[in-house]
Formats: structure tokens, sequence, C-alpha cells
């Protein structure tokens, strides 16, 4: 439609110069019958219509008479007529002025309109021609994404013979869409102000699908026809080699992926808007496919040891309790571990944490001033450290009180949350039923693990001590009998779905990983997956949001946080200014207050129900928190983690036991806290949150 208006404005255009041009024309005519030479005894006269002679006498209102000579005569000297284009005073021919130019003007004038009306013209075939390859080039367009789409879900559902001619579609869709936009006409219209750039942009997209095609996705869904992922489980074990393998031909197109996406990323917004509707699901498309080659071609290197290839391997897996907040997802309600050989993967038993990690942190730990400064003396007991949202540190850890118990080595730790073990038991399409009969899904494992049990066994009444016990097994049992489930019939589809629901929980801090060599670390980190807070580190300027619940209970159901971030402010010396607010609510009801035991609830004033959560703000690397106000009154302070400005609630009640802030939060009513977030120019990026995994979702 931009194009079809185009050539309207193109065809207004040229009446109006038509209509110019005949104007033009009888105006010339009209002064050239006015001027023009004596016949018959006329006069000439100037514009005005006045003879310019004067030596008559006569007083300019009646006719001349004739004083000119013969035209069919041998001419006098100086006796010829002159034309002027303006008034002169009289006296002889010698003082008399004329205009030597009048008739280049119009021949000037002429050649000009014709000039524009062959614009005119040419503007008009040009704006047609190109409203016609528009409309190729935006089926062409639609095209190519249903190609990436068809490509993605392809390799999703194994179908890697339909990758690979998807992957050739595409590739001969965009240079289609290459070839057009190199025209000369798409070059022209490149150069024109405004929509040039748009058009620049639009042959950039064209340019960087060809790119992706030719250079990443189709190499890769070649390899993969040839090395089906189906054929890289057998009996349980994973073909170390063929997935090493796989994962190497990812790495090699994984800087085409990343070049492509760069490009993208870097275009400005469009001015015509249905151009920009057009290339915003390209770039968005291109950017998923991108962290997924990214993600595998950091994994490539590691890969092998991961499974055991270079020797057996040993990790703690962590099921965390979220209910129990703490910033590092929640408190290490069950323990168990994970053993690789060689590819075939075994399951050890989940028990306690209290029955497998030491109470007291080892000394090797090292407790530094810095978390003494944000968690006090929680950091005393091993399975308190998650108050520290930094799980680079919170994995070591549990990692050296581990091996201090049960002796050994750990090469890694992972840390899930119930919701993890929700979305497994979805995505596998199963059900696993506990001890006491209770069913967990893909639909209420979370609710039943995070609320309903403790209602069943810990309410108001009921024998608190055996009531935790009981609730305690049956956590510990649910983490069991879900990785049962996925290792009980293990495959290639199975181990798809298990690596997918692993990288969307790792999205939501719900999974972390830490990882005791430094090379296998440090790609974690790349991955996302580590919940590393340290300025050295940040790959992006990042604002981290966490809380703690200080006293034991299972509050953290009923606990909301919620983060918003306003739009950038920009200065002139390139600071950017972001307006954050942090709402916390407290969801619990009167009824709840009245038939909750002890065990849930724990230390909250249970007449009014309110409590006060630890609260956290990690600056982003660089950047600094300003302004901040609270609505409830609570109290902060500032101090710094491994290069990043913390603000917090810090302790006020003194207690060296159990210290706790000031910041109430009473049912009912939503405490706020807004602050500005400030990044100089020498920080790039658009700011992104991160925070602890709450249960909102889930009541």
């Amino acid at each position: 439609m931009h194009f079809m208006g185009a050539l309207r404005r193109c065809s207004i255009i040229q009446r109006i110069c038509i209509r110019v041009r005949l104007l033009c024309d009888w105006s010339r005519m009209a002064k050239h019958f006015k001027n023009s030479e004596p016949v018959d005894g006329a006069m000439p006269s100037d514009e005005l219509g006045n003879n310019p002679s004067s030596d008559n006498g006569n007083d300019g209102f009646g006719p001349e008479p004739f004083s000119g000579p013969n035209p069919y005569s041998e001419p006098a000297p100086h006796s010829a007529p002159v034309y002027v284009d303006f008034p002169v005073s009289s006296g002889s021919d010698d003082q008399l002025i004329r205009h030597k130019h009048r008739r280049h003007k119009h021949r000037g004038l002429k050649i000009a309109l014709g000039v524009v009306g062959v614009l005119v013209v040419l503007s008009a075939a040009g704006a047609a021609a190109l409203a016609s390859s528009a409309s190729g080039l935006k089926t062409q367009a639609s095209s190519a994404l249903s190609e990436v789409n068809a490509v993605q879900s392809a390799i999703e559902s194994q179908d890697f013979a339909a990758a690979s001619a998807s992957a050739q579609e595409l590739q001969n869709v965009a240079a289609q869409m290459n070839g057009s936009l190199q025209s000369p006409l798409w070059s022209f219209a490149s150069a024109l102000p405004v929509v040039g750039g748009d058009v620049s942009a639009v042959r950039t997209v064209a340019s960087v699908l060809q790119d992706a095609s030719t250079n990443a996705l189709v190499p890769l869904t070649d390899a993969l026809a040839q090395t089906p992922v189906d054929s890289l489980v057998s009996d349980g074990t994973i073909d170390v080699q063929s997935l090493s393998g796989l994962l190497s031909a990812v790495e090699q197109t994984a800087p085409v992926m990343q070049r492509c996406t760069d490009s993208l990323d870097s275009l400005p917004e469009m001015h015509i808007e249905r151009l920009q509707s057009m290339i915003q699901p390209a770039r968005e498309k291109l950017d998923g496919v991108n962290d997924m080659f990214q993600s595998a071609a950091t994994l490539a290197p590691v890969a092998g040891n991961l499974l055991g290839a270079n020797g057996d391997r040993t990790y703690m897996l962590a099921a965390q309790n979220t209910a129990e907040l703490r910033a590092s997802d929640g408190f290490p309600g069950s323990v168990g571990t994970l053993s690789i050989s060689n590819g075939h993967i075994s399951l050890g038993d989940f028990a306690k944490v209290y029955d497998v990690l030491n109470e007291d942190t080892p000394s090797s730990a090292g407790i530094t001033d810095e978390e003494h400064a944000l968690f006090y003396d929680y950091t005393r007991y091993s399975w308190d450290n998650s108050f520290n949202p930094d799980f680079s540190r919170v994995g070591g850890i549990w990692a050296a009180s581990y091996e201090e118990r049960n002796g050994g080595h750990l090469d890694g730790v992972v840390s899930i949350t119930p919701s993890v073990v929700q979305r497994m038991l979805a995505a596998l399409g199963t059900s696993v039923t506990l001890s006491d009969g209770t069913e967990l899904d893909g639909t209420n494992a979370t609710k039943v693990l995070e609320h309903d049990l403790y209602w069943k066994y810990l309410s108001a009444g009921d024998n608190m001590a055996l009531g935790g016990d009981i609730t305690d097994a049956l956590f510990a049992e649910a983490a069991k009998l879900t990785f049962d489930q996925v290792l009980g019939n293990f495959n290639s589809d199975t181990l798809s779905k298990l690596a997918t629901v692993l990288m969307d929980g790792a999205k939501d801090r719900e999974v972390l990983i830490w990882m005791a060599d430094s090379n296998e670390q440090s790609a974690m980190e790349k991955m996302g997956v580590t919940g590393t807070l340290d300025a050295s580190t940040q790959q992006q300027p990042t604002l981290g949001v966490f809380a703690n619940i200080w006293f034991g209970s299972k509050i953290g159901w009923w606990f909301g946080m919620s983060t918003q971030v306003g739009d950038v402010q920009k200065a002139a010396d390139g600071t950017r200014t972001y307006h954050v607010t942090t709402t916390l609510e407290n969801y619990l009801t009167q009824d709840e207050l009245a038939t909750g035991g002890d065990y849930i609830l724990g230390g909250i004033d249970k007449s009014s129900g309110y409590y006060e959560p630890f609260i956290y703000l990690y600056a982003p690397a660089g950047g600094t928190i300003q302004n901040l106000q609270a609505s409830n009154g609570a109290s902060f302070s500032t101090t710094e983690y491994r290069g990043l400005q913390v603000t917090y609630t810090q302790d006020v009640s003194g207690d060296p036991v159990w210290p706790r802030p000031s910041n109430p939060l009473y049912p009912g009513q939503p405490a706020t806290i807004s602050y500005d977030v400030v990044l100089p120019a020498s920080v790039s990026g658009e700011l992104a949150v991160s925070s602890v995994p709450t249960l909102q979702q889930y009541r």
C-alpha cells in the first residue's frame, strides 16, 4: 500500500506539472502578442501597455499615431522597433535598454519542464515496478519465515530429513529475495531519504537469511540427517562420541548464526510500519535459533567430560523447597546423587539434607566478609548458605560439605525446584504416585509438594515432628520417582525433552548448576545456568532482585514479588537511567492464619499475619542503584559483593542468632520499593532482570 500511495502521488504531481506547463505557455504567448513587432502601423508597447516613447506628446491615454517606418521599405538607421522588459525614461534610441535573454529563458523553462515531465513519468513507472516487486518480496519473506519455523519444528520432532528439505528451501527463497533486492530499482530506492534506510534494512535481512541458511542451517540439518538424534541413545546409554560429533557440527556453524543475529539486532527501527512488522518476527526467530546454536557450541568442548567419556562422574541433585524461600531458589529439602559412566546414567537414593550434608559450613569454604555482612550468621549452617543468591558459591559450599561427610568427590551440583519436577512430568506425559497415595502429574506437582502435603500433615493440632518427617520423606520420594520416570525408559526423545526442561528452567533460575572444574564452570556460565553474581563475568547488564525469609516456615507459598522496569531515560553524556518498581505481597488469609500449624507459619505474628523478609537488590556491573524509596518504611543499607553494588534490608534486631530486618509486609497490603538503576555510557546492552523464583503462578 505504501508503494501504491507513492504511485498515486506521482500521478498527482504529473497532472500538476502539465497544468503549470500549459499556464506558462499561455503566458508566454500572451506576452508575445502584446510585445510583438508592429504590424499594419501598430507601435510596440511595454509590459504595462504604454508606449515607451513620450516624444510625440501623447498623454498615454489615446491611440498613438503611426510614426514608425514602413515594414516593407528599407529601414532607416536607428528606426528598428525596440523591445523592452520594463518601462524606461524617454530619450533617444541609444538610451533604450534591450533585454536579450527572454527567449532563452522560455527555451530553458520548456526544457526544465520537459525533464520534470520525464522524471514524473519515470517515477510513476518506478513506483509501479517497486510496488510489484515489493508484493513479491512480501510473499517471499512470509515463505522464508515459514521455512525457518519448519526447520525448528522438524528438528524438535526429530524429522531431520524434513528439516534438511526446509533448510534447502529457505536457502532458495533467500537467494530469490537477494536477487530481487540487488536490482537497480531497489538500489535507487535505498538512496531515497527516510524510506531508503528501510530498503537497506530489508536488503540486510535478505542477506542474513541467505547467510544463515547457506552456511549454518543447511550444513547442520545435513549432519543431523546423517546422524539422527534417535540413534544417540541405546539401552539407556548415550552415545557420547556421536553426540560430541553433532555438537561439533553446531560449534562450527555457531559463528555464522552469531554474525547473522548481530546484523539483525543492529538494524534501526523501520519508518514503514509494515516493514517493521515483517522484520521483527524474523529477528525474534533468529534470536531463538541462535541461542540454541551458541549453547550447543559452548557445550561441545566439555560434553564428553560431562557425560563420563573420560572418567566416571558424580553429581549432587538438590531438590529445593521454594516454599521455604531462600535467594538461591529455596531450602535443599532433599538431596540425591546422579552418576554417569561413558554415557550410562544411574540414579542414587534421595534423602533429607540433614542426612547428607554436615551441619556446619566447612572451614574450607572461606566465608568472606562481604558474605557475612549480607547474610549474617545464617551462613554458619551449610544448608542455609542458599541465603546467598550467588549459586557459584552455594554449589561449591554444598559440594565441600557433602565430601566432608561422605568422602569421595563431586563433579558438580544441580539445583531444581518442584516446578521443574512438574515440567518433567508434563514433558513425559506421565505421573507418579507417592507412598501415601498422593498422585503427582504435569498439572499439580508444584501445588501438592509446596502446599497440599503440608496442610494434610501439618495443620494446627497435628504432631509437628511426625508431620515434618512424613512430608520430608514424601518430598524426597517425589524427586526420586520423577527421575526414575526419566531414566526408566531413557531414549533420544526423553533426552531431548529433559534438555529442554532444564534449559527452560535455567532461564527462570529454577535450574542452577555448579561445576567443580573451572573450564566446565566457565562453559556453564556462558550458557547462563550457574546463577553467578560477579561483575567480572556478567555478560549483560542485569539487575538482581532476591529475597530471604529468615525463619523456618512454608510462608514462601504466600509470598509474591514482581519487578517492573520503566522506559529508559538517556542523558546527553550517554548515561541511562531506568526507573524500577519492585512490589512485595503477602497473600495469607485470616482462615489460613487460624488453621495453619507452626511448621507452616513459623515465626510470623499470627494476630496480624505480617512478617519481614530480607530483600537484596544487586546493581548491574558498572551500574548503581539510586533514589530508593520504600512504601512501608523498610530500612536499607548498601555494600558491595564481588564488584557489584548491593542495596539490602539490613538487620535491625542486633540478635546474633536470628538477625532480622525492618521490612513489614502485611496480608493484603502490598509494599513497593521504587528506585533508579543508573548505567554509565561505558556499559552497553539493555537492562535485564534476574530474580528468585516464587510460587505466585501456582496458587
